[in-house]
């Protein structure tokens, strides 16, 4: 691959959010591309709909933090026990059985009064500040540490907490960047878990925690792997929601007949996050999923040696058109068909109901709330976390 000019990552969205004109130009060529990462490092860019699904379906392709030791865009998290991203096959699936029923309907239910709840609680809270008010600080960011306190079984007053360790954690870490800021705060983290699992033994409820231990207790899953559980749940589930009701509200700014759709029909609002899920999700200027095939293989004819690093460009496949009409057009009343905002294949996201939930809670009602929220800056003075791998932004100043 080596002495060829390559397109290189990360292409940014325009204005932060709009898909970049260079992915949409190389996503017309085809469904996958040779490209340079902004490591140096070469591989292929998988940006067709169906083929993203083949590989992330594929046994012959290996998980990022699978041995041998893997290029990253990664975090500290990659390899450490209990990290479902981490494994495969009959051992993804006994840790994957274990926090199931931390997802189950029957939790759901229970826990959509409180997001109600706690998103009315955070409205009130962010309506009673001075304007224009940062709406991150107020709303996208304490909600779902919030909700991952009551799904944990955790204190709510200790959210704040371990939401600033999951933002060092998911801190972009390459191969020849510092890993100390995150594997400390990684560590920090498990720690903080081990200490309220334990704690659970004197005071059970329903909640993961307490499931977890029941587990470790019963021999189906070892202390060290039941806390990499609950800290990846725990940093996924927090930083990818932060980001993507920023980025949902935004998208509401910057198409305000859709904004008023919504407002006029709420029941429009599953179709609203899922086209906000599709076309707006978490992430900055080169996202996916890391894969590497343990053979050679071919994909849409074309050959990809062993061991090469194949990036499934997650949110680039919402633009393919053999799939997606339109896929260029924002449309909260669009005929459902399947994204992958949260993947697919055997790590399709365990937390994707609780996710939808929480998106549908905030969309379903923070214009009834606020029906003049509005941005207080231009879009393009936003700031993006671009060391965030979820992306998400620094501030987001509102006036209503």
């Amino acid at each position: 691959m080596s002495g060829q000019s390559l397109p290189t990552l990360p292409m940014w969205r325009v204005n932060h959010i709009e898909p970049s004109p260079e992915m949409l130009a190389l996503r017309a060529n085809g469904p996958i591309h040779r490209v340079r990462f902004p490591s140096g490092h070469e591989g292929w860019w998988v940006t067709g709909y169906e083929e993203a699904k083949a590989v992330l379906s594929d046994a012959a392709f290996r998980p990022s933090g699978m041995p041998p030791a893997a290029f990253t865009p990664a975090t500290v998290i990659l390899g450490s026990p209990g990290w479902l991203g981490s494994h495969e096959g009959s051992e993804h699936a006994r840790l994957r059985t274990i926090v199931a029923p931390a997802f189950s309907s029957r939790r759901l239910k229970l826990l959509a009064q409180q997001v109600e709840a706690i998103a009315a609680q955070l409205f009130e809270t962010l309506a009673a500040q001075p304007q224009p008010a940062d709406l991150r600080h107020y709303l996208s960011f304490p909600l779902p540490a919030m909700v991952i306190s009551a799904l944990m079984g955790v204190p709510y007053e200790d959210h704040a907490f371990f939401a600033e360790l999951s933002d060092k954690v998911m801190t972009h870490q390459h191969e020849s960047g510092p890993r100390s800021a995150a594997l400390l705060a990684w560590e920090e983290l498990r720690t903080y878990i081990r200490g309220k699992m334990r704690g659970k033994r004197q005071d059970p409820g329903d909640n993961l925690l307490t499931d977890l231990l029941a587990g470790v207790d019963q021999g189906k899953v070892t202390e060290e792997e039941a806390i990499g559980l609950a800290a990846g749940i725990l940093v996924a589930g927090h930083e990818s929601t932060v980001a993507q009701i920023e980025f949902g509200l935004l998208a509401m700014f910057r198409h305000p007949q859709q904004r008023e759709r919504l407002v006029g029909d709420p029941s429009l609002v599953d179709k609203a996050v899922e086209e906000i899920l599709r076309m707006y999700p978490p992430g900055a200027g080169w996202d996916g999923i890391m894969r590497y095939p343990r053979t050679d293989v071919t994909i849409a004819g074309v050959h990809i040696p062993a061991e090469s690093k194949v990036l499934v460009g997650l949110p680039a496949t919402s633009f393919d058109p053999r799939h997606f009409d339109d896929p260029e057009i924002f449309d909260i009343g669009r005929a459902e068909k399947p994204h992958l905002a949260f993947s697919c294949g055997p790590h399709y996201c365990l937390g994707e109901a609780l996710a939808r939930l929480e998106l549908k809670v905030v969309f379903g009602s923070i214009f009834q709330r606020f029906p003049t929220l509005r941005l207080a800056v231009a879009p393009e003075e936003l700031k993006l976390r671009k060391e965030i791998i979820t992306g998400g932004f620094e501030e987001l100043p509102v006036l209503w």
